[in-house]
This record gives structure tokens, sequence and C-alpha cells, in this order.
């Protein structure tokens, strides 16, 4: 138990501090697909991407972070993006209990540490744990049903070798049920994990197909997720999943994916192999040696990384879905190995340490170094919000305006932001602005002008005292789709 308390307690205190100290994006969309909109319907200020113009979002998970917001709002705590991020940080924390859980049945004490250190400290899960992006608050919800089903059926007592014994209680149709429904969560929230979702639940309901009362409360906790999140485009859009029609109408009919680039199949093993380096090895390994046993978790996650692997534009966030899984096997199957030594339980600590320890620690030093130089326009926005007498927010950049923080890092009061990628923008904001954050080696600023702070290649500044145009709360939206379109017509 004291073991258990303390994987908890490190989990949540590492996720957290991930975006208390490293307030950055992996993806734009965390933000300009997420928390924008929500704040949008907070205050009615936020940047509107053309995917939401053209209806190709669901508003479900947008309006669930505004009632939040309106909560912390209306208890005077602002409605900082840490709030949203911490939530979703503590509900990760089923994840790690899942591992732990089908770590400590399969492979016992050595299974429940060692699954237990990996779900705590596995960078990409660490990292993925406050991101506010579909991809990786789906994908959670996908891997922890899936593993739930796992825990589920071992406890059901069809897996030869295993000690069920350890599994309290008799609650496997609420386990199965529970699955179904975090699965439907996942499914309902990214579409594109539907194959996986689809594949993981009639998995379990062929385990349970002589159970018709169980085969019945998993296609209820499946649906009943998924009916909502088609409820919600039905108000929004007319249309029952009118979302879903409208993205793979984009995306696949007009092919605008496409325009942010095409990726070969392979993309996907490339990157881990990348990230991973020598981890990947050892990862891959443990999970084909695991693959037999631990089949149905194992195919989902070959399942996600196939369905994604056949879509011409990658992003590496995309399989985030399948990483808890790859491990969640592979740590399981290195457990059950590790028991075949014939050492003591004391020499078993030993070996896990001399293997897990170097391996979480190279594998987090380089997961690490890409946040680390991606968190400087965010960290200027977050001193710029701070100051008394800012009135508006210039950022004369160019591709790097999707690492800002769009009005979502305004958590009390709302500052107008502006575009401006060439020298006629700039010049079209005249008086709207008294800050600017900019590239800090070639703005050429006047002598009055007042360096507020600089972080790596960045700065903000001080240019004005006050503002003397009108605020524009709109321009830095339409600034960005114009500045997309016209370098996506480049690239044809």
């Amino acid at each position: 138990m004291p073991f258990i308390v303390f994987i908890f307690i490190i989990s949540f205190l590492y996720r957290f501090a991930i975006p208390c100290f490293y307030p950055s994006a992996l993806r734009a969309d965390e933000i300009f697909q997420v928390l924008e909109p929500a704040h949008r319907q907070l205050t009615g200020h936020g940047v509107t991407t053309w995917e939401w113009q053209a209806g190709i979002r669901n508003w479900a998970f947008p309006d669930l972070i505004a009632d939040v917001w309106r909560v912390t709002d209306a208890l005077g705590l602002g409605h900082s993006p840490l709030w949203i991020q911490g939530i979703l940080c503590f509900f990760s924390l089923g994840l790690v209990a899942v591992f732990m859980g089908l770590g400590r049945i399969a492979a016992g004490r050595t299974g429940l540490v060692a699954c237990g250190l990996m779900g705590a400290l596995w960078p990409d899960l660490v990292l993925g744990a406050s991101r506010t992006a579909t991809e990786m608050v789906g994908g959670n919800l996908l891997a922890l049903g899936t593993i739930m089903g796992m825990i589920a059926r071992m406890a059901q007592g069809s897996q030869p070798g295993l000690s069920l014994s350890r599994v309290a209680g008799h609650g496997i149709t609420g386990l199965y049920t529970g699955s179904a429904f975090f699965i439907g969560c996942g499914a309902g929230l990214r579409f594109q994990l539907m194959p996986a979702a689809v594949l993981t639940l009639v998995w379990m309901v062929w385990w349970c197909r002589r159970q018709l009362v169980r085969v019945v409360l998993l296609a209820t906790g499946f649906a009943l997720p998924v009916l909502v999140y088609g409820l919600v485009d039905l108000r929004t859009y007319g249309t029952l999943f009118g979302s879903v029609f409208r993205n793979v109408h984009a995306n696949i009919g007009q092919n605008i994916a496409a325009s942010y680039g095409t990726a070969p199949f392979y993309f996907y093993i490339i990157d881990l192999l990348g990230r991973w380096q020598v981890a990947f090895v050892l990862v891959i390994g443990f999970f084909i040696y695991g693959f037999r046993q631990f089949s149905m978790p194992a195919m989902v996650a070959v399942a996600v990384i196939l369905s994604h692997s056949l879509i011409g534009h990658k992003e590496p966030s995309f399989i985030y879905g399948a990483i808890p899984l790859l491990l969640v096997v592979a740590t399981v199957a290195f457990s059950q190995w590790v028991n075949q030594d014939p050492l003591l339980w004391s020499g078993r600590r030993v070996m896990l340490g001399l293997v897990m320890i170097p391996l979480l620690g190279f594998v987090q030093e380089l997961s690490l170094i890409h946040i680390r130089n991606s968190d400087a326009l965010i960290r200027l926005q977050q001193i710029a919000a701070r100051q008394p007498d800012i009135c508006g927010l210039a950022f004369p950049i160019r591709g790097e305006w999707s690492h800002v923080g769009g009005y979502s890092y305004f958590p009390h009061h709302d500052v107008p932001l502006y575009f401006a990628y060439d020298t006629a923008s700039m010049a079209q904001l005249a008086g709207r602005y008294n800050y600017l954050i900019t590239y800090g080696k070639t703005w050429s600023a006047p002598p009055e002008d007042k360096s507020v702070a600089c972080l790596r290649e960045f700065c903000l500044f001080r240019v004005e005292s006050h503002c003397s145009a009108p605020p524009d709360y709109e321009q830095f939206g339409q600034v960005v789709r114009q500045y997309e379109a016209a370098t996506h017509a480049g690239h044809d």
C-alpha cells in the first residue's frame, strides 16, 4: 500500500509540474481547437480557426471546459488553463491504476512495481496527461478502457496460469461496463479512434458471448457517450454526428489535411524509434514477447497505428492512444520474464532498478528537450498578462504563431491579440497595442521602447504607454487564417 500511494503522489506531481513550469503546447490543437473555443464560449473572445468555421469539430469538450471555467470564475480563481490541466492530470491517474492492476494480476509484486513505475514516469504518459488535444484525452480514455477490459477478462478466470486470487471482489461486470464506457468516451471525443474502439468492444463481447447481461451492458456503456457526442452535433449543426461527416468530407473528400503535409506509411515507427532510440528495441521486443498472452490490448495498439498509417497527413500525437497499450503489454511481459529468474524478491528489485531507472531517465531526457524549447512564447505572454497597463499584445512573428497561448492564457481579463507576419500587417496595427513579443535579435526598437523580458530567441517589449485605437478581438484569428491559406497555396 505505501508503494501505491507513493506512485499516485509522484504521478500527479510530475504530471502537473509540466504545465506549471513548462506552459507550452506540443501541438497547436491543444489551444486553438480546444481551449480557445471554450474561452470564446465563456467570454466571447477566442481565436476561431477554419475547422470551427467549417463545423468539423464537436463542441462537447470545449463546452465542458467552459463550464469548469465558469465554476472557477465564480470562485474568484479565474479561468486559467492550469485548472483544466490539473483536472486532466488527476483523472490520468486512472491509467496509472490500471497499469498497476494488470501488473499485479499478471506478475505479482514484480508486475505491480514495474507497471507502477512505467505508468508513473514514462515521458509520453507524463506529457500526455495534461494535454487538452483530443488525441491525447481520447487516447488515454481508450487505453484506460482497454486495460480495464483485460483486467476483467483475467479476473473472469479464463487466462490459465495467472494468479487471479489477487483480484478482490466480484465486480467483473462493473469492470466490463466501465471499460466500454471509457472506450466510448474516447472514440466519441476523437472519432478517428473508432476502428480500434470497435475492435475492443467486439473482442469483449466475444469474451462475454454466453452472458447476455454483460453483452447488453457492454453495448450500452459504449453507445451512451458516443450518442451524447452525436446529440451535441445535432444541437449545434442540425445533424446527428454532423461534425464527423463534415470532417471526413473536408479532410478526405476535399483533401484539406494533405495541405498540412503528408508522410509515408512507416512514419510512426520511425518517429517512435527516433524518440525512444534504444528503449524502442526493448519495448517492442517485450511487446512481441507478450503479444500472444495479451492479444487484445496488443491488437488494439496495432489497430491504432495501422489505421492512422493509412492517412496521408500524420502527426506523432495521432497514435498516442497506442502508446499506453504498447507500454503496458511490454512491461507486464518484462515482469513475467523477471519472475522466471530464481532470485528472491530483493534480487528482483535490483534487476528492476538496473533496467528501468536508466531506461526511464534516458527516454525522459530525450522527450523533455522539445517541451523545454517550445514554451518561450507562452511564458512571455504570461509575463505580459501580468503588466497592469497592457491594452494590446502583438506578435510580429511567422510560423511560430502556433506556439502562442491565445486568449486562453489571459485568465482574469482579456487583452486583444494581434498577429503580424509581414510589414503591411504590422503597419495596420498602429495604436492597437502597447506590448509586443518578437524575435529579440531582429527587433529594431526605438530608444524609448523597453525590453521587459527575453526567453531564448524571443523578447517582450513595452512600446507605448497606452493604446490609441479601438481593440479588435478578431484580428488574430483572421490573419492566422490568411497566413495559413497563403502558406498552403505556396506549397501547392
